[in-house]
């Protein structure tokens, strides 16, 4: 993963999730909001929800989920941001460490750790004036 990217993602703390709510009739979207962690070794997005909320039930039934984190500016010339798809996972007690050592106050609350592992990233800087956006795709 570019230098870049892994930087934009250790900077900010927030992101934004998407997944697919399928039924017999309809199919639609539904999104979240989540602190997160960076787990760069496992490049992995690492939050904290509640087993029974709709995100992650959904996150379960359909694991692939889009993701941003994004940079907000109204100046055309500052917006950054990432678009992600990953994969839903259990975090590992490795993982849940790595959380609980970024947000230590999240102990206090209930939920579970979950983890996104990053399958492809495209990274958008206007101030660096790429003609190409970077972008990421794991190996399998």
């Amino acid at each position: 993963m570019n230098p870049k990217i892994k930087d934009f993602i250790k900077k900010y703390h927030l992101l934004s999730l998407s997944v697919v709510e399928a039924d017999s009739d309809t199919l639609e979207v539904y999104s979240a909001s989540c602190y997160y962690a960076f787990d760069e070794a496992n490049l992995s997005l690492l939050f904290k929800s509640a087993q029974d909320s709709k995100h992650i039930q959904l996150c379960a039934l359909n694991p692939k989920v889009a993701v941003i984190i994004a940079k907000d500016s109204k100046n055309l010339g500052r917006i950054q941001g990432l678009q992600i798809k990953t994969f839903f996972k259990r975090a590992t007690l490795q993982q849940k460490n790595l959380y609980y050592a970024r947000f230590p106050f999240a102990k206090l609350g209930n939920g579970e750790i979950f983890a996104l592992e990053i399958l492809w990233a495209k990274y958008t800087d206007n101030k660096l004036l790429l003609s190409e956006k970077l972008t990421f795709m794991r190996k399998k």
